[in-house]
């Protein structure tokens, strides 16, 4: 519940955000990206949920 009440962290920058995208990483992990990070985690072609 807390988890909820807080948010996930940036699997990128590491911080806490409410929203985030969803991506699968190298290694066809899923992991949450915030919004800041989506340009990056573009660029590092994850592949999106």
């Amino acid at each position: 519940m807390l988890a909820s009440l807080f948010g996930s962290k940036c699997f990128i920058c590491k911080k806490r955000v409410r929203k985030s995208v969803k991506y699968f990483n190298d290694q066809m992990k899923l992991v949450k990206v915030c919004y800041q990070c989506v340009p990056y985690a573009e660029r590092r072609a994850f592949i999106k949920r």
